[in-house]
């Protein structure tokens, strides 16, 4: 086995040019492969790395008539499950988000959550510092201050260690938390916390007294045998129980567990499946390229096995020498395929990491299971491409092949070798099929109408800590204020406060009322909308067209008559045939007050581009100032945003220090919530590029070998008088004949999984004519012009030198 192994390395050393192209053909493959195999392993096939993991489920609330759920639970329902449900061991809610910490000398943006007590013993991690929050928590001691726990990096950051921050006090709309632990930097759940809140083991007043209000986010650990089926059973048995006994609120609703894992990359399952889809095609395009570059050599080599089978050599032998050099060829294009996905998995993990915001992002790594990846694709690969070369030198007629030399062309090599060609050309079509339909709908996600402006448009995210009504006016006149400033600075053309601004991270919706009819808790029966706030010169600021009616202004405040602006949605939905101005409307934002429709609005796509406009109902935000820790401020810019930034933040530090600040633009904004579309799209069109550039290598490389097997008959043709022409197009003929056929195939296949494309797709179907025959006009060409180069060299033939060569 060693000797064979030497002769195969200095066979494959003698070739260079055939073992290079060969190797670095695989090693794209392969390299394609294992970098999008990181990433699926990383976020869908990697347990999670908690103790309790596999036991670990996230609670959601079923609506059983729209057959659809929610990830949150009210309050009373999370006490009802948690008394009920006798398979769960624990249960924990959280709730939270993004919000202004206020430290000794600054305030900061950072993702704070508060959670029960038992948080850190569902998951069973332990800090690295200090303690997590005792079973009762700081609840009992009335004057003790409320236990926080921070990560790793946050104590670094503001308090130079992990064990440094022990003891310090930090402050949540004016509330003191004393840090009592430090996670480590490993712990991440919430996906961007960084401080944990101690809250009560209790869902607490105002938001924990609605069964309509679905504010917790709620997770359980299972009873050690506890099976998700039962745990399920349990929960269906409860909420039948609920139905019965509060009909208002709980019909049709019921409650399921799911993984915690599956509830963190549900949503981007399908797209990753599909991306290693597309990228499986890719290996087999390699695969099929180096087949044929193998078979070419096989034939060429013709001789050289018929002497060896001549002094004794089996077929055995024979077929086993090349299946050795399909290996070494195989795992040489796996070794530079996994340098290649070290880089491409960085690369890749920086960039979803700066516009996707994928799940498990640390996760994602080249790892033990990575490199077994590499092997088994390896071996794989050289399975597919290894064993027809040697079937086919392993049945050499020995006659034959010492009178041809080498230069003849069996039959069945020739036809393998066109089929190898037509299923490159196929795949690599419906690869450019995929993108090009998955680009046309990131066109149409791009260009649709907002309704809302996104050009020179900044943002700024305030927290003012409030604690009380007193406290939450306070914030929002502070902010109002804050808004005359920055009229004032230089380049900036208007200003509003708003909380719930498109395609941004808060916001609020839920059930409403029109002209006095009772307001629904139960969201299944009951009309819903988006709840934005928002102050005056919002909509002339947002370029959101006033259709009827008028703005807000001063006058609407916490002491005056409650009064609210509509979509035109929401006034067609309720008010259908009638003018709403003057009309009632009721929502379960935080006040059960009947409020005034003053005006209508246009409609806007509030939560992502791809969604449709929903009704929605925009209240005064000094009439609902509960929400101060979650305002936000536009402005429209007459300058580049960006250059705004350090002037507004300045002037906010001045006007108030406590108040914490973050700052994006609109365009950013839109630009993330279309950031999983855009990856599809990236990675897409570079798979369908590299499938094409291999395409185009393997119908070259094949018209190239067989216009060099053919000299001696063009020569012949030629010197009976066949002209350059003829025999330019006799073999331009063959690369369009395979051309065709490859299309064809990979015309049915791309209809074959249209199903699968339409679930990824905006605006547009997988069976898009447009898309297909732009793919077709792009491949086409492009495939056949690959033959122009050796059938040119054909057509200039000397027939001269081509019979005396022969």
């Amino acid at each position: 086995m060693f000797h064979e192994l030497r002769h195969t390395l200095r066979t494959l050393k003698n070739n260079p040019s055939f073992t290079a192209i060969a190797v670095l053909t695989l090693a794209l493959g392969i390299g394609a492969n294992t970098t999008m195999f990181s990433v699926v392993n990383g976020v869908l096939l990697r347990p999670l790395d908690y103790p309790n993991a596999s036991r670990i489920v996230q609670l959601n609330t079923s609506f059983l008539r729209e057959g659809r759920s929610i990830p949150r639970l009210t309050g009373p329902d999370f006490v009802d499950v948690r008394s009920g449900a006798s398979a769960l061991e624990q249960m924990s809610f959280y709730w939270g988000g993004e919000m202004g910490v206020q430290l000794a000398d600054h305030a900061e943006f950072v993702g704070t959550y508060f959670v029960t007590p038992n948080f850190f013993a569902t998951f069973g991690v332990a800090p690295a510092f200090g303690r997590g929050f005792e079973s009762q928590g700081s609840q009992g001691h009335e004057n003790a201050p409320r236990g926080a726990v921070v990560g790793l990096s946050f104590a670094q950051r503001n308090f130079s260690s992990g064990a440094a921050a022990l003891g310090q006090t930090l402050r949540m709309e004016a509330v003191a938390y004393q840090i009592v632990g430090v996670v480590p930097a490993s712990f991440r759940f919430p996906r961007e916390a960084q401080v944990w809140l101690e809250s009560s083991p209790d869902p607490e007043k105002p938001w924990g007294v609605s069964r309509g209000a679905y504010n917790y986010r709620v997770f359980a650990l299972l009873r050690p045998g506890a099976s998700l089926d039962a745990v399920n059973t349990q929960l269906a048995t409860i909420g039948t129980r609920l139905q019965a006994d509060f009909p208002d609120t709980n019909k049709n609703k019921s409650f399921l567990a799911i993984p915690l894992r599956e509830q963190l990359v549900g949503s981007v399952r399908t797209t990753l499946y599909f991306l290693m889809g597309a990228v499986s095609l890719v290996l087999l395009i390699a695969c099929a390229n180096v087949a044929n570059l193998m078979l070419a050599r096989a034939t060429a080599r013709q001789r050289e096995m018929a002497v060896r089978s001549a002094l004794g050599a089996t077929r055995a032998k024979i077929a086993r020498q090349l299946l050795l050099e399909s290996s070494v060829v195989a795992f040489a294009g796996g070794a530079l395929g996994l340098l290649l996905a070290v880089i491409g998995t960085r690369m890749l993990t920086h960039a979803t990491a700066m516009q996707v915001g994928l799940p498990r992002l640390a996760d994602i790594q080249v790892n033990w299971s990575v490199f077994i990846f590499v092997i088994g694709v390896s071996l794989l690969s050289s399975f597919l491409f290894g064993m027809s070369p040697a079937w086919q030198a392993s049945k050499v007629d020995l006659s034959d092949a010492l009178k041809q030399a080498g230069r003849g062309l069996a039959g069945s090599s020739n036809r393998l070798r066109n089929s190898l060609v037509v299923v490159q050309v196929a795949l690599s079509f419906a690869l450019a099929i995929g993108a090009g339909l998955l680009f046309r709908s990131f066109l149409m996600l791009s260009s649709v109408e907002l309704g809302y402006r996104t050009q020179s448009m900044l943002v700024m995210s305030a927290h003012d800590p409030a604690r009380t009504l007193d406290d939450s006016l306070r914030a929002v006149r502070f902010l109002e204020n804050a808004v005359e400033e920055m009229k004032r600075i230089p380049g900036v053309i208007s200003a509003a406060a708003a909380m719930g601004v498109p395609s941004g991270e808060i916001g609020s919706n839920g059930a409403y009322s029109a002209d006095g009819q009772e307001l629904k808790e139960d969201l299944s029966n009951a009309a819903q909308a988006n709840f934005t706030l928002s102050g005056s010169g919002y909509f002339s600021t947002m370029g959101i067209p006033l259709l009827h009616g008028r703005d807000f202004d001063s006058g609407d405040n916490y002491d005056h008559p409650f009064v609210a602006i509509i979509s035109d949605s929401l006034a067609r939905q309720s008010f259908a045939g009638k003018d709403p101005i003057g009309h009632s409307i009721v929502c379960g934002l935080d006040s059960p007050k009947w409020m005034t429709v003053v005006g209508v609005v246009a409609d806007v796509r509030q939560d992502s581009p791809g969604d449709s406009p929903r009704p929605t109902i925009y209240m005064p935000l000094q009439q609902h100032p509960y929400f101060a820790n979650q305002l936000q401020m536009v402005m429209r810019s007459a300058v580049s945003p960006d250059s705004l930034i350090d002037l507004v933040r300045s002037k906010m530090r001045a006007l108030n220090p406590e108040v914490a600040t973050k700052f994006t633009t609109m365009e950013a904004m839109v630009s993330d919530s279309i950031a999983t579309p855009r990856l599809r799209v990236m990675l897409a069109g570079l798979f369908a590029g590299v499938a094409l550039l291999l395409a185009v290598a393997g119908m070259y490389g094949v018209m190239n070998y067989v216009t060099t097997q053919r000299i001696a008959e063009f020569g012949v043709r030629m010197a009976l008088g066949a002209s350059p022409r003829s025999v330019l197009a006799l073999v331009m003929r063959r690369a369009a004949r395979l051309t065709v056929l490859g299309v064809t195939l990979g015309l049915a296949f791309a209809f074959s999984v249209a199903r699968v494309l339409n679930t990824q797709l905006f605006g547009l179907k997988a069976t898009d004519a447009i898309t297909y025959a732009a793919a077709l006009l792009a491949v086409t060409p492009i495939v056949v012009l690959a033959a122009a180069i050796p059938a040119w060299r054909a057509a200039r033939v000397d027939p001269m030198v081509a019979l005396r060569n022969e």
